[in-house]
């Protein structure tokens, strides 16, 4: 699957990315570098906006490489390769940092999309099944509404997994008949189901909240500071004129009306970042952010709109990232099969992780779950739930006493494994005695 993923603009657009970089082009050299670092996840700065930012690193400890040529005493021998007169360890420096964090800033989007994504297909693949749990423990079970209304009031208190435990225990020892056995059985997924229904929704409402804020958000001025190599102070002051020469040009391409929503909503894009693996108080709230038709939330609409690649995802935070045992879990966990204690222990490092987010989404378009059928489900679930039965295991033929011995073990050797190689009063391996 390719590490790509759109998020879906408003309805009826008013702005394409020609339009917003022919606003850009049309701005001075220092508000079109703003602007493009406000907007990093969607377009990155230009050889000449890179070039520009280096040659303005004024701040002693925003430098970058090698020693300047006054180091060490003003030794004139210590030199470094420039271009144009700007130190190229400068132009370097501020180009990694652009795109370090334009990395994150997209792997974080990617991400959060397709969680998103994965949560919406988990659930509407869930219905299905649990509307078979239903109709088996009414129909087959003869179950009434009454008693299907216990067993959801119960579901969230009902210890699942010992239950499941327990039922499983005293099957292997024949001590339940099949028709209470299955109805355990189907009454204990069907609380399953439910509670699993419960946790995805309300990982889908957090999920969303959280893609709402990484959407709007942009690098705030301590990131800005640090890519540009300027002090805070000055970022501040070219970020709000940047913005505010933006939404008049905008505002003059478009043959639109100024509003203060606009700008208001521009300025706070850049009160931080949801960088992965950064502060959880950093750009998120607790509610949904609202998605507003001003010019700046349209411009960063259209530009999210496109597919945008996540680059080189960070490693696997697991302890056991790449085992077959991982991808197993991640497997079970997408196709429902994956126990609820298994599934916690798992779940914290999984959601802030881009490759299990891609192997999740991965496992669950592969496993075909959502083009099931009605009957189909129904089947499955049947089967599923079904009593498992001993397998009887076949009788050996004796062996006829007059065909020779195959092979030459002898019977020491063939009691190695139990008596080890030192047995017997004697000791030793060539001992005739190891009673």
């Amino acid at each position: 699957m390719s590490a790509t993923a759109s998020i879906t603009a408003p309805p009826n657009p008013a702005l394409t990315r020609e339009q917003i970089e022919a606003v850009i082009a049309s701005l001075q050299p220092v508000q079109r570098i703003m602007i493009r670092l406000l907007l990093l996840p969607y377009m990155s700065p230009s050889s000449d906006d890179v070039f520009f930012m280096a040659r303005e690193r004024t701040e002693p400890n925003m430098r970058a490489g090698g020693n300047i040529a006054t180091a060490f005493g003003s030794n004139a021998d210590i030199r470094r390769e420039k271009i144009s007169g700007v130190p190229k360890d400068w132009i370097v420096s501020v180009e990694n940092r652009a795109r370090q964090y334009q990395a994150q800033l997209r792997e974080n989007l990617v991400r959060l999309n397709l969680l998103s994504d994965f949560f919406r297909d988990y659930l509407a693949g869930l219905q299905p099944e649990i509307a078979a749990l239903e109709h088996l423990l009414s129909a087959e079970c003869e179950m009434s509404p009454e008693s299907l209304d216990d067993l959801r009031a119960q579901a969230r208190l009902s210890p699942i997994t010992y239950a499941l435990k327990k039922l499983a225990a005293r099957a292997d020892k024949q001590e339940v008949e099949e028709e209470d056995y299955r109805r355990e059985r189907l009454s204990l997924e069907y609380q399953a189901h439910l509670r699993r229904r419960d946790r995805f929704k309300k990982r889908l409402d957090q999920i969303t909240v959280e893609r709402q804020a990484a959407l709007i958000s942009s690098l705030s001025d301590e990131f800005l500071a640090e890519v540009w190599g300027l002090a805070v102070g000055p970022i501040r002051n070219r970020r709000v004129k940047a913005i505010q020469a933006y939404l008049s040009a905008l505002t003059i391409a478009l043959n639109a009306s100024p509003d203060q929503a606009s700008m208001t909503a521009a300025v706070n894009a850049g009160i931080g970042p949801k960088l992965a693996g950064g502060s959880k108080n950093e750009g998120v709230s607790s509610s949904p952010v609202g998605l507003g038709g001003d010019l700046w939330s349209l411009t960063v609409h259209a530009l999210a709109a496109e597919l945008m690649s996540s680059g080189a995802p960070k490693p696997c935070m697991h302890p056991e990232s790449g085992t077959k045992a991982l991808a197993a879990k991640l497997r079970g966990l997408a196709t429902y099969e994956l126990g609820e204690d298994d599934e916690v222990k798992i779940w914290t490092r999984t959601v802030a992780c881009f490759n299990c987010a891609t192997a999740l989404r991965t496992a669950q378009q592969g496993s075909g779950l959502l083009a099931r059928q009605a009957d189909e489900v129904l089947a499955q679930v049947t089967t599923r739930t079904a009593m498992p039965r001993k397998e009887v295991a076949e009788a050996v033929p004796e062996k006829a006493k007059d065909v020779p011995e195959e092979t030459g073990i002898s019977l020491e050797e063939r009691l190695r494994p139990w008596i080890g190689d030192d047995a017997g009063e004697t000791g030793g391996r060539g001992s005739q005695t190891w009673w």
